[in-house]
């Protein structure tokens, strides 16, 4: 028992020696230099991965045959929003118009299709032929692995440029070619959809 003992109070002694060097002393100059890194968003998973709201899943890959896309749309979200909400038609029907709107517009010099119109050269009216196949290459951008559709919460991540509010509209944020953009839809369905671009 006795070796025991003086074992112990050896190990004892001999911690506390290397202990004396090993933390810091906590004070108001430590705990100021400590750093905490801001959240960031969830890494986004694509509309055949199973974790997003399968509704918008569904109606990407169904009506617009996009699937490749990364997705932001978590379904806790989409009920809250339809639920505490005034909205004069469903989510699915909000996402509808909001991606026929990018694919569609190009009166917003910002939105994705005036900006591949602008690049094929098209700046005054473009024709028929020309925005089909401007839309056909914004299709093929948001179905790129790095594009990216989320649905806008309040105070979270991809708030609106305009300072477009979640109470008064669906509102999505996309991220097509590195460049973000937002189709807004209001929730009343008073005025029309609008996407634009920074």
């Amino acid at each position: 028992m006795k070796i025991f003992t003086l074992v112990l109070a050896a190990a004892l002694q001999a911690g506390a020696a290397a202990a004396q060097g090993w933390s810091p002393a906590v004070n108001a100059e430590t705990l100021a230099a400590v750093q905490v890194a801001a959240p960031s968003p969830a890494a986004p998973a694509g509309p055949r991965d199973g974790q997003n709201y399968s509704g918008a899943e569904e109606l990407l890959i169904k009506e617009f045959a996009i699937g490749e896309i990364g997705m932001d749309i978590p379904e806790a979200e989409v009920m809250r929003q339809d639920r505490y909400y005034n909205n004069a038609f469903c989510f699915e029907h909000a996402l509808r118009l909001a991606v026929s709107r990018v694919l569609e517009d190009y009166t917003e010099p910002t939105s994705p299709l005036a900006r591949e119109l602008s690049a094929m050269g098209s700046l005054q009216a473009p024709s028929k032929s020309e925005v089909k196949k401007a839309s056909r290459r914004v299709l093929d951008s948001l179905n790129k692995g790095g594009s990216l559709i989320a649905l806008v919460r309040p105070f979270k991540f991809y708030q609106p440029l305009n300072g477009e509010t979640v109470e008064r509209n669906w509102i999505f944020f996309l991220r097509v070619d590195g460049r973000p953009y937002w189709a807004v839809v209001d929730r009343s369905g008073g005025k029309a959809p609008y996407v634009y671009g920074d």
